[in-house]
């Protein structure tokens, strides 16, 4: 894991030598154990490193000298090749020769020398790198296929700025033309409707590497990109000598195909954990990893739980009486959450460079920071939702396809909504018979997913049109779809986009067995019943945990990792996000203060649950104050 950076001058130009030692310093958080500058005629490389694999001899910018296969090339990488001792025995058979002991990095070089464009198709695991071709004068970038690690650029009619966060563009990147920063209108749109940006950041003229995507520049300027991955084709040239017993019961090809994918995650030069959250997916995953140690004669897992000292939020008692029944090494560490919350927010949008609307960022950055003097990796169960149907919109949406046709006789107002109480079975009666009302199940899981409505949008000041939506998956499983739609959105834009600012910004490394390429693929290729039988949210994975962990965690209802951020908003936090959503910032960017000052009133006067939609406006006001001061 590591922060990266690069400038590429077009045509002559020179690189203005300051940009690449401020980003070093911008990036020094997510790679605290080295960093280096390289320069290679026109490119100029930089590299911050947190050592995992290889400790000794894995550093980075790394060089493939000259040989009769290639011309030299150099590499920056962050992230982890799960499969890099295979890929470096195969490499090997091919001829080619390493320097390093176990370097995952080194592959990389020795890989893009065998297959050039090809390599991502070899490989399994979490990464954004770039390499650097000397003799064909070209910048190789690439990220995975789900988009764990972020890669964003910049281009210019001189050059090309790359790095891993936003923020270190800003602060590194060229002045000119990027001095008065002016947001984009369709990613505003964007952001408002859904709580963060897609690939198109909201400061113009930066936009991020797609998930999937390989992309390569030339000393001219010239770009050529192509999408090796995508959802709809999960299929890829990974190879790890083993396959499934096709004839198996789904449920047990699911379970081997997970147990492959953890075992591949526990390795490490470094101490490695677990977070243990006391849901189906986290036990899962500490399950699975406690079992390989155990059978490899390995020290026990190492889990970690938080406790945040509100009982409506708090699951370390779950997570407790998980860890007891697997054996592992658990520690319940204690976060203070209102030490210093808007301090902490002001640090990530710093450390960012974009506004980012899930307020369960805190709560993960806390257990990160309270991990980090324990571990250095840890491992997670993100994307078990999106890829076994864990959410009740995928039931609702399954509802709707099916009772649609009289439920939109009821009219919504006959079951008016608890304002105060979104997640109210009221309410979510109410919405669900607005949305049968809506033809098309886009619009109807828009309905349910949006964090903003248009109209809300058009109150702001803000017009909707800029920014169409987005495409709707083409499938007639309304289920599927939407899974889909989350996998393609939600999951590399929300979810794992909070779990690498929250983690790297204290230099932690997160890992995630469910998003194995493996797991996609038969997630992909599985049916609705296959993945819910009975209609159960993430039916599979509870009959795999039932086997695994105590059977009140693998039958308890899913809770998300929140903290009690609208609470806060009306007592503790109130003057200072006041001050903040109503201090100049968001008028700036061209919102209503009206309409914002209307948010904020009905909910600290309690008439209006506005919890989502504040803090949204928190961020961005906090973010445009950053980008505009330049700092």
């Amino acid at each position: 894991m590591c922060g990266i950076a690069g400038f590429l001058g077009f045509n002559g130009v020179p690189v203005d030598p300051r940009g690449p030692r401020i980003a070093l310093e911008h990036l020094r958080h997510r790679g605290p154990d080295g960093e280096a500058v390289t320069e290679r005629g026109p490119c100029t490389l930089v590299h911050t490193r947190l050592s995992v694999i290889d400790v000794d001899g894995g550093g980075q910018p790394m060089d493939a000298p000259r040989s009769a296969r290639h011309g030299p090339l150099t590499v920056v990488h962050n992230g982890m090749i799960y499969n890099h001792r295979m890929l470096r025995r195969r490499l090997e058979s091919l001829g080619h020769r390493f320097r390093s002991n176990h370097s995952d990095t080194e592959v990389l070089l020795h890989g893009y020398a065998q297959w050039g464009r090809r390599l991502p198709d070899h490989l399994n695991g979490m990464f954004a790198l770039a390499i650097w071709d000397d003799d064909a004068q070209t910048l190789f970038l690439c990220r995975d296929r789900a988009g764990k690690k972020p890669l964003f650029f910049r281009l210019t009619d001189e050059q090309l700025v790359f790095a891993s966060l936003v923020a270190t563009i800003l602060t590194a990147g060229p002045r000119d033309g990027c001095s008065a920063p002016s947001a984009d209108r369709a990613a505003l749109v964007g952001y408002l409707r859904r709580g963060y940006c897609e690939d198109d950041c909201l400061v113009n003229g930066i936009e991020q590497v797609p998930a999937g995507t390989w992309m390569t520049v030339d000393g001219s300027g010239r770009i050529a990109r192509d999408r090796y991955w995508s959802v709809e084709e999960p299929t890829s040239g990974i190879d790890d000598g083993r396959r499934d017993d096709e004839g198996s019961r789904f449920r047990d090809r699911v379970r081997a195909t997970l147990t492959r994918a953890v075992d591949r995650r526990l390795e490490s030069d470094v101490p490695l954990g677990c977070f243990l959250s006391g849901g189906i997916d986290s036990s899962v995953i500490a399950a699975l990893a406690q079992e390989r140690l155990q059978a490899n004669g390995a020290a026990p897992l190492r889990t970690f739980s938080v406790a945040l000292g509100d009982a409506d939020y708090d699951e370390s008692a779950d997570a407790r009486l998980t860890a007891t029944h697997l054996g592992t090494e658990h520690q319940q560490l204690t976060v203070d959450p209102m030490g210093d919350v808007i301090g902490d927010l002001e640090r990530l949008v710093a450390m960012m460079g974009e506004p980012f609307a899930d307020s369960s960022l805190l709560p993960t950055h806390w257990l990160s920071r309270a991990a980090r003097p324990h571990v250095t990796v840890a491992l997670t169960g993100d994307g078990g939702d999106e890829l076994f149907g864990g959410y009740d919109r995928y039931r609702a949406m399954r509802w709707l396809d099916q009772h649609a046709w009289w439920l939109r006789r009821i009219p919504p107002g006959w079951v008016p909504p608890d304002t105060w109480r979104p997640r109210s079975r009221r309410t979510r009666i109410h919405r669900l018979l607005t949305a049968a009302r809506l033809a098309r199940p886009s619009d109807r899981y828009g309905n349910m997913v949006h964090l903003f409505s248009d109209t809300q949008i058009s109150a702001l000041g803000v017009d909707p049109g800029a920014a169409p939506p987005l495409p709707w998956p083409e499938t007639p499983d309304p289920v599927a779809a939407a899974r889909r739609w989350d996998l393609e959105h939600y999951l590399p834009h929300d979810l794992l986009r909070k779990v690498d600012r929250a983690s790297m910004a204290v230099a932690l490394e997160i890992r995630c067995p469910l998003l194995d390429p493996a797991i996609y693929h038969l997630s992909h290729g599985a049916s609705t019943a296959d993945l819910m039988p009975d209609g159960r949210p993430k039916g599979v994975l509870r009959e795999i945990a039932a086997d695994l962990v105590p059977q009140a965690v693998a039958h308890r209802p899913k809770r998300g990792f929140a903290i009690p951020i609208g609470r806060w908003f009306r007592r503790e936090l109130r003057e200072p996000a006041e001050a903040i959503l109503l201090g100049g910032a968001l008028a700036e960017l061209g919102l209503d203060g009206d309409s914002v000052t209307k948010i904020h009133e009905e909910h600290v006067a309690g008439r209006v649950d506005h919890t989502h939609r504040m803090f949204a406006l928190l961020m961005l006001a906090l973010w445009w104050k950053r980008v505009t001061s330049r700092e």
